[in-house]
């Protein structure tokens, strides 16, 4: 399952390198609409990392 090897990945990149490490989430800082589930996108947010810099990019 994709979301249980995203939560124990963190922990073996700690012990295997020494150093604080977690997985990130793109939308933390985003506000949300009601119609999302908050659980959910926690769930996928790693896997959607490109799709939500793509998205948030200008076109200068």
């Amino acid at each position: 399952m994709v979301v249980h090897q995203f939560l124990i990945f963190d922990k073996l990149i700690e012990e295997e390198l020494g150093i604080p490490a977690f997985v990130a989430n793109p939308f933390i800082n985003m506000a949300l609409s009601n119609k999302i589930k908050p659980q959910s996108l926690s769930n996928d947010a790693a896997a959607m990392m490109i799709a939500c810099g793509l998205a948030l990019r200008s076109f200068d």
